[in-house]
């Protein structure tokens, strides 16, 4: 695969993979011509496409000549219609795979005129993918060979893996959480109702890669933690961790070499008012609504796999009330009465989910467990509204 995003793709990257000589294999193919309509071609592009989503991931770029596998020329697809042939391999992709995929398809133009098109197959956990045009009926995957049918053993580990996956996160999660609720983080930390936000690459409990920090310590802005300015960072033996510079610490982020972060946040949850500890709700869901984002930016510089699981958990939340407004008013509401509330997780497909679609999920439940139908934060549409703290 290009070791870029595919909308960043140029002719200099294509040039290198000659210059470099990167062979086809497990996460590339060359083909010289686009496919055709006969039925074998479009089994062909079919078998290729699933092999890749079924095993790691991969590109398949249209328009380049190759000899033993090493790409040797730029040739250009000599399509006339590019956006036309974009729509066909579409259809052809949604149409003969179950289940489907997720894919992306860009054409890079060359300087001699032709475009390259390259189809980017993301990994796949909802997999395995079998190809079910015409008679075809197979599931592919792939080594550095390049594509080849899977065997029994094969895929009965491709049917398990994603459940394994989903098991082995729950089980990461719930080990955070009783760590962090018995005060074992990775430096000394208050002892207030916290927020804890977890983003969680699938394929990091699949044997995924394991992720060099030091450029993120070299460059921490992307780390920098929740609802402080003034913070510091280090490298630890799990990661790379920032965090608030108070004493006690209030706020810290931790990158783990798995590619999964994790956010606490110890101030933001509960204010004191009126002998209550009241959840100020504009200034609580506004951090969060605000930091998201610059998480995706983290993972996604990181080189992060998608999906990603996002999930959010609060702790030493018994006796707390909603705080409606910015005076923060309790009203008709009702005090907490769990003592850690653990909310569903959340699966992104793209770090371009909006924060807000990802979230108010969980801030309504929150405001259910203190009475409330909804978070009052959102409009009629589903966005979240600023409103003055």
């Amino acid at each position: 695969m290009i070791p870029k995003p595919l909308n960043t793709v140029t002719e200099e990257d294509l040039v290198s993979l000659v210059t470099n000589g990167v062979a086809e294999g497990r996460t590339i193919d060359y083909k010289r011509d686009l496919p055709g309509n006969g039925d074998g071609d479009k089994k062909e592009l079919l078998a290729d496409v699933s092999s890749f989503a079924n095993t790691g991931g991969g590109d398949l770029v249209f328009g380049m000549d190759e000899a033993g596998g090493l790409p040797t020329l730029i040739t250009g697809t000599g399509a006339a219609d590019l956006d036309l042939e974009v729509r066909r391999l579409d259809s052809i992709i949604a149409a003969g795979l179950s289940p489907r995929i997720r894919h992306s398809i860009r054409s890079v133009t060359t300087a001699a005129g032709p475009s390259v098109l390259i189809i980017r197959v993301e990994r796949s956990w909802a997999g395995p993918h079998r190809v079910i045009y015409g008679s075809h009926d197979k599931f592919y995957g792939r080594n550095s060979g390049g594509k080849y049918p899977l065997d029994v053993n094969e895929l009965r580990a491709a049917f398990t893996l994603s459940n394994t996956a989903t098991e082995k996160i729950r089980a990461f999660r719930t080990d955070r959480i009783i760590a962090l609720t018995n005060a074992e983080t990775p430096i000394p930390f208050m002892g207030s109702p916290k927020v804890i936000i977890h983003f969680i690459p699938l394929e990091a409990f699949a044997g995924g890669p394991t992720y060099d920090v030091r450029p993120i310590y070299d460059n921490p802005q992307l780390i920098a933690p929740m609802g402080t300015t003034v913070w510091g960072h280090r490298l630890n033996l799990d990661g790379v961790v920032a965090f608030g510079n108070r004493q006690p610490c209030e706020t810290y982020t931790q990158l783990f070499r798995n590619g999964v972060l994790e956010v606490v946040q110890g101030r933001i949850l509960a204010s004191q008012h009126e002998g209550r500890l009241v959840i100020p709700s504009v200034a609580f869901e506004e951090y969060i609504v605000r930091y998201l984002p610059q998480c995706f930016r983290l993972l996604e510089t990181i080189g992060a796999g998608l999906p990603i699981v996002v999930a959010m958990t609060l702790t030493n939340t018994k006796d707390l009330w909603m705080g409606v407004d910015t005076f923060l008013r309790d009203e008709a509401g009702y005090p907490i009465d769990a003592e850690t509330i653990i909310l569903p997780e959340t699966i992104v497909e793209t770090f371009a989910t909006p924060a807000q679609l990802i979230l108010k999920p969980m801030f309504d439940l929150i405001w259910n467990a203190c009475g409330f139908p909804a978070s009052q934060n959102f409009d009629a549409d589903g966005n979240w509204v600023t409103r003055r703290r």
